[in-house]
């Protein structure tokens, strides 16, 4: 962020700085006696908003601990920053909002059930009517599934998977729960936990063997590499992204592609906390090679040097902050006009959000996909391929 707007806040630097006179003023002695002698910053309504700024005007992305010589990874003292500003209401109030709902909804989860099933049930009927298979099912509370399949809200995340799953005859089980978690771009953890632990229950509950989360970025890095860690113990399952499950779909022949169906040029865009946090670059570009017509790579850097488009870090979610996503994110907008793709891809919904924002304010002429939308639109049908 910084690289694009030249502001003292935007540094990493300078945010961390922030903090350490925090720290000065309230536990060491010099900085209690002579605050304004060692520069020790008080939590007044001024400073408290120039901290809320600089946490929050932060994407998270890491790629500043990347190219770090100490190794310094400021991600972790910003999420402490966002947490003190919350806890002072400085905090963007509609990103605190969202957070909020998806705590309490998490939490009533059996208020929602009913409504809930009986939206299902239309999913399923739209699945059997675009795959023309009239047992297609989106089972819910499958008892012993191979992989219970976290989504987030819409038909856009259950329906793709579902085509994929049912094409490979997999035995598997919709999650009641989303994989976004906003708690945890506030920094607060102990809600954040909340939402997490409630799918580690539902898996635990039901048996499964692995849990499979959709495209959503900080959702995969919380179950992968942090969930263990928060509950201090060892999960009696595996977690993917449901790149890496599709890739092994496509590396076993479980379900069969034809490119054809989604031509022209597509590229792609490496989520920071699927790819450079996450560990996840190879299998997305697999399946690109295997369910598109061209796959392009997107001009450089990629994959753990990739450039944040600007919507991480919870940015997507206040309106005020989108001037400063558009600034932001206009290296990535370069990229894409040096690359000339007619389509790009994501794994991640803020990204794509973001990317759908870039698209329009720089006028891309780029379509904005994800990876399940692609491999299900390019699964063979019967009667419409050759086998």
């Amino acid at each position: 962020m910084y690289f694009d707007t030249k502001a003292a806040i935007h540094s990493p630097a300078y945010k961390l700085a922030l903090l350490r006179r925090v720290h000065r003023r309230y536990f060491t002695a010099s900085g209690r006696i002579f605050p304004k002698l060692f520069k020790a910053m008080e939590l007044n309504d001024a400073n408290l908003k120039e901290i809320a700024d600089a946490m929050f005007e932060c994407t998270r992305c890491r790629r500043c601990t990347i190219h770090c010589p100490l190794g310094i990874d400021p991600a972790w003292p910003v999420s402490a920053g966002r947490y003190l500003t919350k806890t002072a209401g400085k905090e963007p109030s509609v990103l605190s909002m969202v957070a909020q709902v998806g705590v309490e909804k998490a939490k009533n989860i059996s208020l929602y059930e009913g409504l809930y099933l009986e939206q299902i049930k239309l999913l399923e009927d739209q699945l059997s009517n675009d795959t023309k298979t009239p047992n297609a099912r989106i089972p819910v509370k499958n008892q012993d599934a191979d992989i219970l399949y976290v989504p987030i809200a819409g038909a856009h995340s259950i329906i793709p998977a579902a085509k994929i799953f049912n094409a490979a005859g997999e035995d598997w089980s919709l999650s009641q729960f989303e994989a976004n978690n906003y708690s945890y771009f506030l920094g607060d953890l102990e809600a954040a936990k909340v939402m997490t632990g409630q799918i580690i229950n539902e898996a635990e509950t039901l048996k499964v063997k692995t849990i499979a989360m959709t495209e959503c970025g900080h959702g995969f890095l919380i179950m992968r590499h942090l969930a263990a860690k928060w509950f201090n113990r060892t999960l009696p399952f595996q977690v993917k992204s449901i790149a890496e499950v599709m890739a092994e779909y496509i590396e076993e022949r479980r379900i069969k592609l034809d490119p054809s169906v989604n031509p022209g040029t597509t590229t792609y865009h490496d989520p920071c906390q699927l790819a450079r946090n996450g560990g996840v670059y190879e299998e997305p570009r697999a399946i690109l090679r295997a369910s598109v017509e061209k796959f392009r790579e997107l001009a450089p850097p990629n994959k753990e040097y990739n450039w944040c488009c600007g919507g991480g870090g919870g940015l997507i979610v206040p309106p005020d902050l989108k001037e400063l996503r558009m600034k932001t994110g206009k290296r990535k907008a370069e990229q894409i006009k040096q690359t000339k793709p007619t389509a790009i891809a994501s794994m991640c919904e803020n990204c794509r959000s973001q990317l759908v924002d870039l698209n329009e304010y720089y006028n891309l002429g780029v379509r904005v996909t994800s990876l399940m939308e692609l491999t299900a639109n390019a699964i063979k049908q019967e009667g419409r391929n050759s086998p």
